[in-house]
């Protein structure tokens, strides 16, 4: 994954180095016979370097990069070439504009667009991740358990369960995300409730109430199915 990464950043940098070395042939061309008669002129006296800053297509690519890649000091070269000769602000903002936001952001984007497909692909890696969320947050919602369970039974009652949705805030934000009220808790009781004992032991807690958070469909669609699936089995012992 991460060579397929290198490989794309090689070509990038490629890229941008293409791109600025013809920005930096215009700037060759037009540019630097201008700075040279501002130079004569005195614009740039504290500068040792502007006079030929575009003297060759190797110090204007140091340039752009200083300027327009890095951003350090952009208007020491261009603002006083812009105010003597306003028509090569083309040069100047059309080199910016490619360079940062055309190439640049063209990178970033090609650069994380590679990583996320490439992230898709690793399923080892994406399968370790899973199974350790899996045993941090069963492990977490055994602990919301028996904050519940206050008597240690070991399992826990419809009232119980109301109960620690107003007590354990561990409970209510798991609830909350899951987009559960007060309203709900009688359907998800019954959700959780597998064996339809009334009762609902630790191992039922912590892998149902993991199901319903990490599943794709969303916490409503399940109590539909649910109360779909309860309404067909009590229609079929109504008619047997």
């Amino acid at each position: 994954m991460m060579g397929s990464c290198f490989k794309i950043l090689f070509w990038s940098v490629l890229l941008l180095l293409l791109v600025m070395t013809i920005w930096a042939v215009i700037a060759v061309e037009l540019v630097n016979p201008l700075v040279q008669d501002l130079a004569d002129a005195g614009a740039w006296a504290n500068c040792d370097r502007c006079r030929r800053s575009f003297s060759s297509v190797f110090m204007a690519n140091l340039t752009f990069f200083q300027t327009v890649v890095a951003g350090d000091a952009w208007g020491t070269m261009a603002v006083p070439v812009i105010e003597a000769h306003p028509e090569l602000a083309l040069v100047f903002i059309g080199s910016l504009m490619t360079l940062v936001f055309g190439v640049l952001n063209l990178i970033v984007a090609v650069v994380i667009d590679n990583f996320a497909e490439n992230r898709k692909k690793d399923v080892e890696s994406r399968a370790q991740e899973m199974e350790l969320q899996e045993r941090e947050e069963k492990k977490a919602l055994s602990k919301i358990f028996h904050k519940i369970d206050e008597d240690g039974s070991g399992a826990l009652s419809f009232e119980e369960l109301q109960e620690g949705a107003k007590r354990v805030a561990g409970f209510r934000h798991w609830l909350r995300v899951m987009d559960i009220d007060s309203r709900d808790l009688r359907q998800l009781f019954q959700i959780v409730d597998s064996d339809g004992s009334g009762e609902v032991d630790a191992a039922e807690f912590t892998e149902a109430m993991f199901r319903i958070k990490n599943t794709d469909s969303r916490t409503a669609a399940k109590f539909v199915k649910h109360l779909v699936t309860k309404l067909d089995s009590e229609s079929k012992d109504m008619n047997a």
